[in-house]
């Protein structure tokens, strides 16, 4: 009976450090970014609710809306990333397509590129050389955008051997 009550104490006391960690590495990872702004203005039907960076990642959440006197359907959104020396750093294109009238859809773009300042948001109209300077921007900056944020495992990971 000693052995079941040791091991639940036991099994307790990892729940609570395992919840007691994931919160304190999740309130150090976001308490490191830092808002960016806009660099010119933003175009009709688009809304940034969130954009930072850190040294070396960050984040651009938004939506769009699509209106009658501003149909964004079948366009594209162009999202480019700056530095502090306004050099271009990366350029991401996202089609928006299946958007129904007067409904918000939202966005999310995740980059890493290091010393980001502030980024710049157009929307633009399918064409030939759109299509060329999107292949040439998904070849240019692959290692840039990323489709999604970095994993809270690969996190850990990384932690782990820093300390290591």
């Amino acid at each position: 009976m000693d052995r079941v009550k040791t091991l639940r104490k036991y099994a307790i006391w990892v729940i609570l450090f395992y919840l007691f960690s994931s919160l304190f590495i999740y309130i150090g990872l976001n308490s490191r970014y830092k808002n960016i702004k806009s660099f010119g203005e933003i175009p009709n039907g688009v809304i940034i609710n969130l954009a930072q960076t850190t040294a070396v990642n960050g984040r651009i959440f938004g939506e769009v809306k699509s209106t009658e006197d501003n149909n964004l359907n079948g366009k594209y959104l162009k999202v480019d990333i700056f530095s502090k020396s306004n050099e271009l750093m990366g350029t991401k294109y996202l089609k928006l397509e299946d958007i129904n009238l007067n409904e918000p859809r939202k966005f999310a773009v995740y980059f890493q590129a290091e010393n980001i300042q502030h980024f710049k948001i157009d929307v633009k109209e399918y064409n030939e050389d759109l299509e060329q300077d999107m292949i040439k921007a998904r070849e240019l900056y692959k290692k840039t955008f990323k489709d999604e944020d970095i994993p809270l495992w690969l996190i850990i990971l990384l932690i782990a051997y820093g300390l290591a």
